[in-house]
């Protein structure tokens, strides 16, 4: 375990941030609320016990049920066998902090006793009170280069900061005492995005779509926000957002991102959050970052990642070549081969294009098929147009090859990391990356500046 630096140590350690709620730490589970409510449809309601809840597995979802506690008579009971309107939204009315809600029925039961409703959260129905601050919990977040805080032994159990104009976040690494062994879904971080000045509409939404996004795009998976939990400049609790992310399982990754180089979240939040001012930059951007996220996790097997990664790189190279610099017309775009589209874009960013000297499999397919250009946007058009174009002849002589899954392997890692560094320079990050077309014994030695860094002098 790497030991903190003396510089990294303060004679007085910062105080951890405290969870925003209590969970079970065996099942994850979280009571969002729980108590007396109405649930309510078409001026008629129904008054009973109600709850929202967090479950961590089999997925992370917020569900609530709500058990009605009027007695049903058996004319009541028959009728309700055969109501079939009963699914639908509805509003459930929450004590604070939580407040009126509306709920999407899924479920219900109709017995002697009663009924019981059960579905998901949809959304708050009155407006946000003032915020000074607010909180989420982290399911299965990145390990971050940080300061050391109070009971860290390590600069991956401390804190990460960054600071904008409106607001400063703060993100520690959660101590387990009891390590969840049974599911593939655990809490790693508290966040604190604490504003400037308290205002009830602080773009809570936006902050929590960038920070999903930033943590994802950095594991290369998809990583899950629960929350927020808002408070008042006193510090009470005044608005609880039973909410939760997509979240993906918890598999050995591999990303661009090296937990050893400090500083890589504070910058790519803040390039992505100042892109959410230039709409078509920050829609290509955050496009690309979910179809690489998709590709990195095999989505549609290699064969649909392969295709997911063209899409993405076609689109990234439409914002840079016509819109942003504007090379080319719309009408001219759409004549240029494909492979020369992503090549171009590559080269706007200095971003090598060359298969690896390392990845003989590549180099076979490209000889083999008498591509045009040796490189690997050449490859990855070729095997992109068998799958979706090809005649039934061509798609056989792709899945036949000798080696044809390794080279479909291959080429999909190589460009997944092509793919991230195409988003990152158009997000405008200038910091270190993970290199995976070297060829090194030790993953630091691929740790190094992107190609389009700045010259500061």
């Amino acid at each position: 375990m790497d030991k903190p630096s003396p510089d990294q140590r303060a004679t007085e350690l910062a105080e951890r941030l405290t969870p925003p709620c209590e969970y079970d730490q065996e099942t994850g589970m979280i009571e969002f609320w729980s108590g007396v409510t109405t649930l309510s449809r078409d001026e008629k309601s129904r008054s009973g016990i109600g709850k929202i809840l967090f479950e961590i597995a089999p997925k992370p979802d917020v569900i609530f049920e709500f058990e009605c506690d009027e007695k049903r008579s058996p004319a009541d009971l028959i009728n309700s066998m055969f109501n079939t309107d009963a699914s639908g939204i509805y509003e459930m009315f929450c004590s604070q902090p939580v407040g009126a809600m509306t709920v999407n029925v899924t479920s219900v039961n109709n017995n002697n006793t009663g009924s019981s409703f059960s579905g998901y959260v949809v959304d708050h129905i009155d407006p946000d009170p003032l915020f000074d601050s607010i909180k989420y919990l982290v399911i299965n977040g990145p390990d971050l280069h940080g300061k050391v805080i109070e009971g860290s032994d390590s600069i991956y159990m401390g804190r990460t900061e960054t600071s904008l104009d409106a607001f400063n976040i703060v993100i520690d690494q959660i101590r387990e005492k009891k390590k969840n062994v049974r599911t593939p879904f655990v809490f790693t971080h508290v966040i604190e995005v604490r504003f400037n000045k308290s205002s009830s509409n602080p773009r809570i939404d936006l902050i929590g779509s960038i920070l999903h996004k930033t943590l994802s795009f950095m594991c290369g998976r998809w990583v899950g926000l629960v929350g927020p939990w808002g408070y008042s400049e006193t510090g009470s609790l005044n608005r609880v957002f039973p909410r939760v992310t997509m979240a993906s399982m918890n598999p050995p990754g591999f990303s661009w991102y090296y937990s050893m180089v400090k500083g890589s979240f504070e910058e790519l939040f803040r390039c992505l959050y100042q892109a959410y001012n230039e709409p078509k930059r920050y829609e290509v951007i955050t496009t690309g970052i979910g179809w690489y996220i998709e590709a990195e996790m095999s989505a549609g097997f290699i064969e649909g990642s392969i295709i997911l990664q063209q899409a993405a790189l076609e689109s990234l190279a439409w914002f840079e070549l016509v819109d942003r610099a504007q090379v080319y017309s719309k009408n001219k775009f759409k004549n240029i081969h494909a492979a020369e589209k992503i090549r171009q874009l590559l080269n706007m960013y200095s971003i090598s294009s060359e298969i690896p000297a390392k990845c003989a499999e590549i180099h076979s397919y490209a000889t083999d098929n008498n591509l045009k250009k040796h490189d690997l946007p050449e490859v990855l058009v070729h095997i992109r147009n068998s799958l979706v174009h090809g005649t039934p002849s061509k798609v056989l002589k792709l899945f036949s090859r000798t080696n044809g899954s390794q080279e479909r392997v291959g080429l999909w890692y190589q460009i997944n990391g092509l793919l991230a560094q195409a988003i990152l320079a158009t997000a405008g990050y200038q910091g270190k990356i993970n290199y995976r077309n070297l060829d090194v014994e030790f993953i630091h030695s691929a740790i190094r500046d992107v190609p389009w860094k700045r010259n500061e002098t």
